[in-house]
């Protein structure tokens, strides 16, 4: 077998899904032993004021919460870069993530991330369509892993939790369709 490394997962929580949220919380790792989450403090962001209460349920944080337990947005930053960047990064809603990426960043006065942020199903399609025949087997295949690794995972709406679970759904694809060196 080769030696790869690991693709990184990552996922936000945010205030809300409307336009003017902003993330509130970020978690990322390779494997499960490393996952890293943060409280995200919106004390520096004077944009941050949309707040969601039906958000607030699923995820069970307050602003009040993040104002005292949250990292400086800037300090959040300067720790994804840190560890991110030059890496590939991957979660299951790319398109919000890089928005609550991108505003969490803008807000700290940082600029742009050093890294970007891709869909899950890229890195999952690159291994497994050269192994299915059909499109619609590939379909049924990433269903099925989806539905496994869900089981394998008590449910909470956290950032870890989602990081967790595309973990464990990584390294399923990887268990069933290790790569070779004939690969």
């Amino acid at each position: 077998m080769t030696t790869e490394k690991k693709p990184v997962f990552i996922d936000f929580e945010a205030s809300s899904l409307s336009g003017f949220s902003y993330p509130i919380e970020v978690a990322w790792g390779s494997s499960v032993e490393d996952i890293r989450s943060c409280l995200i403090s919106p004390s520096q962001c004077h944009d941050c004021i949309d707040w969601d209460d039906d958000s607030e349920l699923l995820h069970g944080l307050s602003r009040r919460q993040l104002l005292e337990q949250g990292v400086p947005m800037d300090r959040v930053c300067d720790l994804l870069n840190d560890a991110l960047l030059g890496r590939q990064v991957f979660s299951d809603a790319n398109v919000y993530d890089n928005l609550w990426l991108e505003k969490l960043f803008y807000a700290a006065g940082k600029g742009q991330p050093g890294f970007r942020i891709r869909h899950i199903d890229e890195l999952l399609c690159e291994r497994l369509a050269p192994l299915m025949v059909r499109r619609q087997e590939l379909i049924e295949a990433l269903e099925e892993l989806r539905r496994a690794a869900r089981s394998k995972i008590a449910r909470q709406h956290r950032a870890g939790w989602d990081v967790r679970f595309l973990i464990e759904l990584w390294d399923m694809v990887c268990r069933r369709w290790p790569v070779t060196d004939g690969d």
